[in-house]
């Protein structure tokens, strides 16, 4: 559950981050909600501005169920699509424009996520991970 709440963050994270380049502010911030995924229930810090006027857009106001983004922006990745036709997918499905340049972030922090989780280190009384 942890890595599924990583890589919400990062995608929140760079959410925000686009936001704020293309209509300027400040960041103040976050604020925690909980909501459902197909993994179970995450908790999150969602950013916000100075503002105000930056709400995540792969977020509903007021929903507790969202569509994993991040499950999404991983299976394109591991299909082989390109960053530039990554960004025109999650446009069509999420109803946002993301730049190819946000795609190549996004991949990289969750592969970054990824690799991390993978290589840590595992309890004394696993004897074995079945995969």
């Amino acid at each position: 559950m942890q890595t599924v709440t990583e890589v919400l963050q990062i995608l929140l994270d760079a959410d925000r981050e686009a936001f704020l380049r293309q209509h300027g502010g400040r960041k103040n911030g976050y604020y925690p909600r909980k909501l459902e995924t197909a993994f179970g229930q995450v908790k999150l810090a969602i950013p916000r501005d100075r503002e105000g006027k930056y709400y995540p857009s792969l977020l509903q106001p007021y929903a507790r169920r969202q569509v994993d983004v991040g499950e999404v922006a991983i299976a394109l990745y591991a299909a082989g699509v390109s960053q530039r036709k990554a960004a025109e997918v999650m446009s069509l499905l999420l109803g946002h424009r993301y730049t190819h340049e946000t795609i190549s972030a996004i991949t990289d922090q969750v592969l970054e996520a990824a690799e991390a989780f993978q290589k840590r280190p595992l309890p004394e009384e696993m004897a074995f991970v079945y995969l």
